[in-house]
């Protein structure tokens, strides 16, 4: 029993090196979207982008993004958070309005949020003030305007994390059994 359950442990560490150690997907763009070149979407913070895009279907967009920065083997373990709005400030950047703010998480790996701003919808603006609120983008009404902002960890981290995840395991297996034990 002993030697099934350490073969099912090699299995397990060695199936979580292949996946930590997997490129990092790049920063998806979004379809039917133009890329911002306003200065907060640009060189202020290089490592965001921000597109503004016809469409304002929640699930499609968040679909689309959670598609291009997975992958196949990164499917099975994608899944998405839900923050508040309140919270793009501290998550994605300061000074940044939204409607809804998501994050696509690959667990031990990498996250995206989507931050989301549709001014039409927000419960932020006043409907009589909806009208001075809408986005032109070079000229072009755009309802939806879409900042993605990823957040990457090095594969060193990664790696160590996952290491020290079995030792830990065993100490917290083995101090249950015997508080266990002594329980009997």
């Amino acid at each position: 029993m002993k030697k099934l359950i350490i073969f099912f442990s090699v299995l397990i560490y060695f199936s979580g090196i292949y996946y930590l150690s997997r490129p990092t997907p790049p920063l998806p763009n979004l379809d039917q979207g133009i890329r911002s070149d306003e200065p907060g979407d640009t060189w202020q913070h290089p490592d965001q982008a921000a597109y503004y895009t016809p469409r304002n279907n929640r699930q499609e967009i968040l679909g689309e993004l959670q598609k291009k920065f997975g992958s196949a083997a990164l499917d099975v373990l994608t899944y998405r958070l839900n923050y508040r709005p309140e919270e793009t400030g501290q998550l994605v950047r300061d000074q940044l309005r939204s409607y809804y703010l998501e994050e696509i998480v690959h667990p031990l790996r990498e996250s995206l949020f989507v931050n989301v701003w549709e001014p039409t919808k927000s419960p932020f603006v006043i409907p009589k003030d909806q009208a001075s609120q809408r986005m032109y983008f070079l000229k072009i009404y755009y309802p939806v305007k879409v900042t993605l902002r990823p957040v990457y960890s090095s594969l060193w981290a990664r790696l160590f994390v996952w290491s020290l995840i079995f030792p830990a395991s065993y100490a917290v297996y083995l101090s249950l059994s015997k508080s266990l034990r002594e329980t009997t």
